[in-house]
Parts: C-alpha cells; structure tokens; sequence
C-alpha cells in the first residue's frame, strides 16, 4: 500500500498516527508547502506574545517523521493530483504515486480586498512565517481587523508586547461568530480593561502609506498604525481538490461521506478543508478548529488503512478564557435564530441565566441541546457538550442544568432513562462533572 497525505498540520499528522496503528510497514508520502513542521497554529499568537519560544510551538517531537517512517516533504506543494494515473505532481515536476491519499490542505487566511492591502506592515496570522514576519515588525501601534478568537488573542498578544493595539469588528459585537451579545459584552469590557481600544460596527476601507502602512480608515474614522494584522477568517483550501474534480459542498468546503473519502474512491479529506455533518445542526459545515481537525484525521487515517469506521460529526467549541482572565466557552449553535433559520417549523428555545460575574445560555431544540455559552463559570462544559453530542432531551433537567451547584444525585434519573446513549468514558466524564 502507497499512502500519499498532502498537509501538515493536525488533521495530516492524526491521519499518519492512525494509519501506523493498523499499517506499521507502507510507504507514507507527507507534503506540506510550509517550511517549518509539527507547529500547533492555535499557539502563534503566544510566540508573538515571546511567551512561548518556537520550539515550544511543536506539538510533536522533531523525530516524529522518522520515528514513524514517513518520507516527509517540508516545504514542497503539490501541483496537482493525476486521478486516472493515480499519482500527485509537485511543483518541482516531482511525480509519486499512491494507492490511498488524503486531502488535509486546510484553510486559507480571507485577504479582503481593500484598497492598499498590499502595503508593508499588513499581515495575516495563519503561518509560522505570519507569525515570523509579525514578531519582527517595529512599531508602537497596531491594528487588528476581525475580533473573532485570533483577532481577540493576537490584540491581547500585541498589547503584551508592548504597543498600543486597537481591535475593529464590523459586525456589532467583538467574537461574533462564537458568542452572542451578552457574552460578548463581558468579554469586551475585559479586552478593554487590558487597554486595548476595541472599536464594533465599523468596516475597514483604505489603508494609507507610502510603501508602508500608515493608518487604516473605516466609513468614520482614521486610526493611525504602524502594522496591521487581518484575522478576518479562513477558507477551505480547495484549489487542489478542484482541479482533480473532487466534489465541492454548498459550503465550499471537500465534501466526504462518514468514512471521510471524497466523491472519488480511494482520495480522502480531512480537517479544516472538508465538509462534515455537524450534530447541532444536523447538517453539513465547516468546523475550522484543531480538535475537530484531528478526529476527522483519525477517521480518514483507519478507514485508509483498511479499518472501516464511521464519523459520527462534530460541533463547533471555542475556548478564549487563557487570554481574557475570565472562562468563557461556547459549543454548538450560539443563537436561536441560526438554528431555527437552518431546520424552519422546530420548536427552538433560549435559556438564560445572568449573575454579576457569570452568564449562562443553553440552545434547546424540540427540548434537546444544540448549543451552550458559558462565561465565568464553565466547570460543566463537558457535560454540556456529552448532552449535546447524544442528543438527550433534558426537559425536566433544565433547572438542574441551569442551576450554579450540580452534582450526580441530581442528573441520575436523566442518566438511567437514556443509559444505552451513553459510551463508558462519557457516562464516567458525567459523573466526575456532577460532583
């Protein structure tokens, strides 16, 4: 067996370690047109911090490749993928064949088109070099242009470096694909307790500069900086998968089925490339996160190996509390209004509960969870997230669950009367968070 994996990063690596769980012996290619290996993307903004030094950014060993005998291509793209020949093409004219391949080429930054975007100083933050080119940009202030979780963390990063950083969302509220307002406006006044200006409802339309930018402007104002970092958000990088005829989803990301292969046998997809079925939708998306990443791989790397195993999907959760002081998560839908938009005519439900110091909102739809916000207080997030993931009807436990103390003897009746939904790990997991 020819295993040929293009990617390098969460989704690509969970793939190689699944395939040598079964398959200790095949040949393994790896392409990855990034020139530094094994780096965790969701700790950039904590190098640029010059919190974490660069090798503490890996998050496996130098020797992984050979430990698990992988001829690894570092710095090499892939061109293009010969279906009929069954081969992938390099830049360099290189050509390999394959048996099995997978797609794991993840995202790519959205670059908005904004006149003098291509100024000096102007950067996105998906990369090592990304981060590379920011940690060695001078300045004293900096703007941040998206307040989604990068765009919140590389302000905070920047702030920490020293400079005086201001944060612009144009949506109405800083996170606004991960929180709802209410949320949103405790984490704000966090953000700007740790003097970041934090400007919502404005859009970026010019940057200034000879050369080098100056200032960016919205349609009200003029905001003065010496570099600016876009974290407007990514998307799939398809390009590859397009070329070869692969089938693209409404979404635009790789479709695949539940053993993650993509219309065309024997050629996978994984991570924040591929289109997946999300429970709290129940529906496709695109769940761009590491964790979500690595089990598709997973997933794809068996079902390459010959083990036949189904995706059970995912939901989105997002985390943010390391940067802010203050826990804050969020999983699955965050609005009623997204979710009834997606499945018309189903009885959908927001539950809240607000105290000075935390916030608390579960997404019910027909009495079962599809989504949670938890903010100051998210000791119960994996239960939250177990109740989600089986699709449990928790009607006559919502004043349990939404209650600040909760313990096992509470949630025992909703354990017995759904114990066949439950695997040993989450019902173990259930009754250390009910403690």
């Amino acid at each position: 067996m020819r295993y040929v994996i293009i990617g390098g990063s969460g989704g690509a690596i969970s793939a190689v370690e699944a395939i040598r769980s079964v398959d200790q012996e095949s040949q393994i290619e790896l392409f990855s047109d990034e020139a530094t290996p094994l780096f965790s993307r969701v700790l950039l903004p904590y190098y640029v911090a010059e919190e974490l030094s660069k090798p503490l950014l890996n998050f496996r060993s130098a020797d992984f490749f050979e430990q698990n005998k992988i001829n690894a291509h570092i710095g090499v793209r892939v061109d293009e993928i010969s279906v009929n020949d069954k081969t992938v093409l390099t830049e360099a004219g290189d050509s390999f064949p394959f048996d099995k391949l997978l797609l794991a080429t993840g995202g790519k930054p959205i670059v908005p088109p904004i006149p003098g975007i291509d100024k000096e100083g102007i950067s996105p933050l998906k990369t090592m070099a990304d981060a590379e080119r920011i940690y060695h940009l001078k300045g004293k202030n900096a703007v941040v242009i998206g307040a989604g979780s990068i765009g919140v963390e590389t302000s905070i990063s920047l702030k920490r470096r020293g400079m005086e950083v201001t944060l612009l969302e144009q949506l109405g509220h800083v996170l606004p694909t991960v929180f709802d307002e209410e949320a949103a406006l405790i984490i704000k006044k966090r953000i700007e307790d740790l003097g970041i200006t934090t400007v919502t409802g404005e859009k970026a339309i010019q940057f200034t500069g000879n050369g080098q930018v100056k200032s960016v402007v919205t349609d009200s104002r003029e905001i003065k900086c010496d570099m600016v970092v876009l974290a407007v958000g990514v998307k799939p990088a398809i390009e590859l998968a397009q070329k070869a005829g692969i089938e693209i989803g409404l979404l635009r990301g790789i479709k695949v089925d539940p053993q993650m292969m993509t219309n065309l046998p024997d050629i996978y997809a994984a991570g924040d490339v591929a289109e997946t079925y999300d429970i709290s939708r129940d529906s496709n998306w695109i769940n761009a996160i590491w964790p979500c990443a690595v089990e598709q791989g997973r997933i794809a790397g068996l079902n390459m190996a010959g083990r036949k195993i189904s995706y059970e999907g995912s939901f989105r959760r997002n985390s943010i509390g390391n940067f802010i002081g203050v826990p804050a998560i969020s999983m699955g839908v965050t609005r009623a209004d997204t979710c009834s938009s997606c499945e018309g005519g189903e009885a959908v439900q927001e539950i809240r509960k607000r105290t000075k110091e935390t916030y608390k909102k579960l997404i019910l739809k027909n009495d079962r969870i599809v989504g949670a916000i938890l903010v100051g207080q998210t000791q119960k997030a994996g239960l939250f997230g177990i109740l989600l993931k089986r699709k449990i009807n928790v009607a006559d436990t919502l004043p349990v669950l939404m209650s600040k103390s909760l313990n096992f003897m509470d949630l025992l009746p909703l354990i017995r009367r759904n114990a066949d939904q439950f695997k040993e790990a989450e019902y173990k997991e259930i009754m250390d968070t009910g403690l």
